[in-house]
């Protein structure tokens, strides 16, 4: 069941001439978690500010189970949002989720406060106050927010920044168990792929504004970066062009890609022929491929 569907997304901020997000067309099904990867701005805040309703989109359209969200009243009632900091620093967790039950007129969650700390391990810190937290507690606080209200859509942009490594550990753990006992989907902006693999059934790639792939977590095609032109034999060309059209590859960039549909014969058959021709670069894994994007200059 189509939980969100995006449909030709697009935002051009005043005075600048190119678009920060352009044609992002994708569909989230209920109980996906999906991990939105990308440099930094690569488009992936504003994706998310726009599925918040924190902007109206330049073009586009966004539909949350069948609804238009720029169309209709209280129609976010339903998400869990983690994009910018709103917590208040100075009054403490408790009180901050108590506070924002209020002001939603969310009252009938207030019996959730105390399993949504322990989740997020601040229920022995509910008296404490965010201003005087390490980073990690404050991600926690903003993420008891997102969650207090059993969401059946959830943002989050960039939890895991300034996590060390245990930090990270632990909110990953957090987020899967929340999903698995609430059947909860999920984006999950993050530049790097690594933190995901546990967590997300489906990617999105965003670069300089556009949805370059999508693709599942059990879908890792193999990249085959080529060799430059010179560094070939000369019957290269027409090799590699023969076997995009035998075997349907992907072909762009000086790479071929080959999707794991691909049987063992068909597979030893394409690289043996590109070897032959002395055309193979590198092989990587199509997140190994988009990893190595993300430390690109």
């Amino acid at each position: 069941m189509k939980i969100i569907e995006v449909k030709n997304l697009g935002k051009r901020y005043r005075k600048n001439d190119f678009y920060s997000l352009k044609n992002a067309s994708f569909v989230i099904e209920e109980g996906d978690i999906v991990g939105l990867v990308g440099k930094n701005g690569s488009g992936k805040s504003t994706l998310l500010k726009l599925l918040a309703k924190s902007q109206r989109p330049t073009e586009g359209e966004v539909f949350f189970r069948g609804k238009n969200i720029f169309k209709e009243d209280n129609i976010l009632n339903d998400f869990g949002i983690m994009i910018d900091p709103v917590y208040f620093p100075q009054i403490s967790v408790e009180e901050n989720l108590k506070l924002f039950l209020k002001i939603h007129k969310k009252e009938e969650y207030l019996p959730n406060i105390e399993s949504t700390l322990r989740l997020v391990g601040l229920w022995e810190a509910r008296t404490r106050k965010p201003s005087d937290f390490s980073f990690g507690m404050k991600q926690r606080t903003a993420l008891a927010l997102a969650l207090i209200t059993k969401p059946k859509f959830v943002l989050l942009d960039e939890p895991f920044v300034g996590l060390d490594p245990i930090g990270v550990k632990n909110l990953l753990t957090i987020l899967k168990e929340w999903a698995q006992t609430n059947k909860t989907s999920m984006i999950v902006s993050s530049h790097q792929l690594a933190e995901l693999e546990d967590l997300c059934n489906r990617y999105l790639f965003i670069d300089q504004g556009v949805i370059q792939s999508q693709f599942k977590s059990e879908q890792n095609s193999i990249i085959i970066e080529l060799n430059r032109e010179d560094e070939r034999q000369d019957n290269s060309v027409s090799s590699i062009d023969k076997l995009v059209a035998e075997y349907g590859l992907l072909y762009y960039e000086d790479k071929v890609e080959i999707t794991n549909v691909e049987d063992n014969r068909a597979l030893n058959e394409i690289l043996e022929q590109l070897a032959a021709t002395q055309s193979i670069k590198t092989i990587l894994s199509k997140k190994e491929s988009l990893e190595r994007l993300f430390s690109e200059d």
